[in-house]
């Protein structure tokens, strides 16, 4: 577990531990004590910081020395030296605790992981602190044992709380996106799309349909977090051992943000740009062109602005740039999501189209599932980056209903059967 963490961010724990350490020093000037004793904001964050990246013991060290030098430079202490002892042994022990999860279990379904990793913390830190000045400064022993001892105690249960307060909103600000990684990360991903299918994979944002797409057009996802564990065949290709150029001549894609993929000022010279990279004629690539404009219904627009078209006519544009290249397998990404439903219909109508004459085989990410119940052949369903089912659509359709898996999307027609027990009413 420390060796999976420790660099997921790269230098993150550095920067959220810098940030932290500053808040906790300016609440720390600012937080009133009562009868001498306040909270010790600096231990709290410094775990707080801990936690939200789960850095190596090694590391851990590094953030007790940070924090030792600041609480030496802000303690009103007797002794303030003993903070160079106290808090780099804390810190290592918080971040050896941290990758080891010795406090993560729930009471009452919250995870009360925080609390323990600061009271526990702030208990070793300021037992070692309190001991190290009672040595020092040869304090009597009662002092030791009845005022420095359950001050640390004190100081450990106000931590307790207020780690526990503060851990779940400084989890979404700092690893709102972070934790994004992992859910594109696909797990046990044994799937098969069969030559000529229209399939349809289905799921909640972040549930891994992008990644999909991307590792079968041949863009290996490392930066998403990678496949795992996974078996990919389409068009009777092993996606997992086939060279990324093979891929990428094999599969075309439309992104989800397709205007990005325009390049030029007409349409004409967009479908021509991509012939010209092949290396075409100029005849050729006109021949070409003609007939790939006539299978998207954009034939005659060869002079028309692209900034000039709608919606609809771009995703069609964007759809002809990769059909064009006579690339047997066409993927694309939520092609519906900036249109408007005649544009949706149309743009199904045409998939369907290039599925059924044309004999491509079209893999879709969607959403909305109401537009693709005449063209689906296989549906998928998705769920944290692992493959649910993959079935017909009324049996992936009844999977999500009983099983509770992305049940938001069916349809409502579909619902409406599955709520009354007839599929076909």
């Amino acid at each position: 577990m420390e060796n999976e963490n420790q660099n997921e961010g790269g230098l993150r724990w550095i920067t959220i531990t810098t940030l932290l350490l500053a808040i906790g020093v300016i609440l720390r000037m600012i937080s009133p004590s009562i009868g001498g004793i306040s909270l010790n904001w600096n231990i709290v964050m410094y775990c707080l910081a801990i936690m939200l990246c789960r850095p190596t013991s090694g590391q851990g060290l590094g953030i007790g020395i940070v924090a030792g030098l600041v609480a030496t430079m802000t303690s009103k202490a007797a002794l303030p030296y003993a903070n160079l002892i106290s808090e780099p042994i804390a810190g290592y022990l918080c971040a050896y605790m941290a990758n080891k999860r010795f406090f993560n279990f729930k009471i009452a379904n919250v995870n009360v992981e925080p609390a323990f990793m600061a009271f526990i913390t702030t208990i070793i830190s300021g037992g070692i602190f309190v001991t190290v000045t009672k040595v020092i400064i040869n304090l009597p022993i009662n002092v030791y044992l009845y005022a420095m001892l359950p001050t640390v105690g004190i100081m450990a249960v106000l931590g307790m709380i207020v780690g526990q307060i503060l851990y779940k909103p400084a989890n979404k600000i700092f690893n709102v996106n972070h934790g994004v990684k992992n859910k594109y990360t696909l797990n046990h991903m044994n799937l098969t799309i069969d030559k000529g299918s229209f399939t349809v994979v289905t799921g909640v944002n972040g549930s891994g349909k992008t990644t999909l797409l991307l590792t079968i057009a041949g863009a290996r996802t490392n930066y998403f977090g990678g496949v795992k564990n996974s078996k990919l065949i389409v068009n009777d290709i092993d996606i997992m051992h086939t060279e990324l150029a093979e891929l990428n001549h094999q599969v075309g894609m439309v992104m989800a943000d397709y205007e990005g993929q325009l390049v030029t000022e007409t349409v004409g010279d967009e479908i021509a740009f991509s012939l010209e990279n092949l290396g075409l004629e100029p005849n050729e690539i006109l021949k070409k062109r003609s007939q790939v404009l006539e299978m998207v219904g954009l034939n005659g627009l060869e002079d028309r602005l692209i900034t000039s078209l709608s919606g609809g006519q771009k995703q069609r544009l964007a759809i002809a740039t990769v059909l064009v290249v006579d690339s047997p397998i066409l993927v694309l990404d939520e092609p519906i999501a900036a249109i408007d439903p005649e544009g949706a219909i149309e743009i199904y109508s045409l998939l369907k189209e290039l599925n059924t004459k044309y004999h491509k085989t079209i893999i879709v990410a969607e959403h909305d599932l109401k537009y693709i119940s005449d063209c689906v052949t296989q549906l998928i369903v998705l769920d944290n980056g692992e493959l649910k089912y993959a079935g017909t659509m009324d049996e992936c359709l009844s999977f999500m209903y009983h099983s509770k898996v992305y049940a938001e999307a069916i349809p409502l027609k579909s619902k409406i059967y599955l709520e009354l027990g007839d599929k076909k009413c």
